[in-house]
């Protein structure tokens, strides 16, 4: 890790060692798991018990450094630039780890603290952030490599999902070149776990684009939102099997499958 982190796209290591100005983070509290709600249910005349369900609500990360001036009043006036910076909410936090950056979305959780002493050209700062509960990565990754004029009705691949949150939510993008037939159904499957979505019905023509979005937990046409039937894939660590099948009698079909790698 660098140190290097931003809050909405304002960086807060900025600190210049020959002009002694500028921003400079020294703690970034942030590898911490997040908070965690789980329930522990009695197993009737088990003389046991289980835990059904974990849920990740959110997750606090804490910043700490200093802000440093050329003068009173140049100081004076970062404090309330570096203020100001955390007016805003839902932002991305990004913070330099591993080979690469993790991305919170964030908002203060409290005050922003400010410590400083009387003519001194520094000040103490300290702020606490609340969380979404995991960090995720800055770019997808592919599920597959991308159908492109795909002709079958139907096809599995088995990607390997990283990241280590418990669920990771992928979006597919299905672009209908053409087809023959009136059965326009068009059906995602997670074989791990038998979660489906099928969409049916729509009347779909050639050059429609279908977006399946397990994040925003929206399916679309050509941007407008439509009905579905059954439930968004979810996809877990490690090992998946999905499937794509439609209904048309020919087809000529692009199919992509992304997601964005979750962290606790």
């Amino acid at each position: 890790m660098d140190g290097s982190v931003t809050y909405n796209t304002n960086s807060l290591q900025t600190f210049d060692p020959l002009t002694r100005v500028g921003i400079n983070t020294n703690q970034i509290l942030h590898t911490d798991i997040p908070d965690s709600i789980a329930q522990m249910y009695i197993i009737a005349n088990s003389n046991d018990s289980v835990v059904p369900d974990e849920e990740f609500p959110s997750k606090v990360i804490s910043l700490r450094g200093t802000i440093h001036g050329s003068t009173q009043a140049n100081l004076d006036d970062r404090i309330d630039i570096f203020k100001g910076y955390f007016a805003t909410r839902n932002v991305n936090l990004d913070i330099s780890y591993g080979s690469g950056t993790r991305r919170y979305t964030a908002m203060k959780s409290n005050s922003v603290g400010i410590e400083r002493q009387d003519r001194a050209l520094f000040a103490k700062y300290s702020v606490e952030l609340l969380c979404k509960p995991f960090g995720f990565n800055t770019t997808a990754s592919n599920l597959w490599t991308a159908k492109t004029g795909f002709t079958a009705a139907t096809f599995s691949e088995t990607p390997t999902i990283t990241g280590n949150a418990p669920i990771q939510l992928p979006v597919f993008t299905i672009t209908i070149n053409a087809f023959t037939g009136t059965a326009d159904y068009v059906q995602i499957s997670n074989d791990e776990n038998n979660q489906e979505i099928l969409l049916f019905g729509l009347g779909l023509i050639a050059t429609d684009i279908i977006v399946i979005d397990s994040n925003l937990r929206t399916v679309t046409v050509n941007g407008l939102e439509v009905d579905y039937i059954g439930t968004f894939i979810t996809l877990e660590p490690g090992a998946a099997s999905i499937t794509y099948t439609d209904g048309f009698a020919t087809r000529n079909v692009d199919v992509a499958g992304q997601y964005t790698p979750r962290w606790l």
